[in-house]
């Protein structure tokens, strides 16, 4: 049975900034994201993984090619049609104003009138996910009081809330210690067995394996490719993205990436 993606990519070439005569970051990328699937975006600074993900989450401008999200091009969605479907976390958040941790994640609970005051009462979905992320305790806190890794749980929380089956994180693990990664890494797993899919840029190889199914590698060179995690994500492929000598090492069943000199001298 041919199951319709909930994201397809075809053709799709950035600029930086969005840009018309900024330099090119990509050209001819093409992929589906389908439910069950979960993707991860790897490759060095300013190769455009940011970029990607936003203009998938049609916010950031493309270059050419096209986006389509449950086959109807981004264009074509309704802004609270296409918060339903894809919810998207950035790199970075701004907190302006005073907020507790319940009111900042409750703000994904009302897309279609978010002026409106939550209903009265905890909801049970907004208390499991504050439980599973370890904020119940920081509820009533003020998202400006919280160290990094506490707000990146909370961005990660309002993402999960939003309900949307396709996930877009922009680094979701960059504040997170071991303990939070591990716990992110099962909860985004959980999300694409329930019939999502997550599509996350990373910079750690060794989580990107543990959470792929799929990868894009982007080199910084204008060069892309995309598809299954074990053909992309090989030691050669990211060691000349990187421009690193890698190794990759299967321990118990998971690989595991190491760096050596550079690819320079290693040659």
């Amino acid at each position: 049975m041919n199951v319709q993606a909930l994201l397809s990519v075809h053709a799709l070439a950035l600029r930086a900034g969005g840009a018309a005569a900024s330099r090119v970051l990509f050209t001819g990328l093409d992929f589906a994201v389908r439910p069950g699937e979960r993707w991860v975006v790897l490759g060095p600074n300013g190769a455009g993984k940011s970029s990607l993900l936003a203009a998938l989450a049609g916010v950031f401008p493309i270059a050419s090619g096209r986006v389509s999200a449950g086959g109807v091009e981004l264009e074509r969605w309704r802004s609270d049609a296409l918060a339903a479907h894809r919810a998207w976390c950035p790199q970075f958040w701004s907190d302006p104003f005073p907020a507790s941790v319940l009111e900042t994640v409750q703000l994904a609970r009302h897309r279609e009138q978010p002026w409106r005051a939550p209903p009265a009462g905890l909801e049970p979905a907004v208390q499991a996910v504050l439980e599973e992320l370890e904020l119940a305790a920081l509820a009533t806190a003020d998202v400006r009081t919280l160290s990094g890794g506490e707000r990146q749980r909370v961005a990660i929380a309002t993402a999960l809330l939003q309900d949307a089956p396709l996930l877009l994180f922009d680094e979701p693990a960059s504040h997170l210690d071991l303990g939070h990664q591990s716990m992110l890494v099962a909860r985004l797993v959980r999300h694409a067995a329930g019939g999502g899919a997550v599509m996350a840029c990373l910079h750690d190889l060794n989580l990107a394996w543990d959470l792929a199914t799929h990868a894009v590698l982007l080199d910084g060179r204008g060069n892309c490719r995309a598809g299954m995690r074990d053909d992309v994500m090989t030691a050669v492929a990211l060691g000349e993205a990187f421009g690193v000598a890698l190794e990759a090492v299967d321990v118990r069943g998971r690989m595991r990436y190491f760096s050596g000199v550079d690819a320079e001298d290693a040659a």
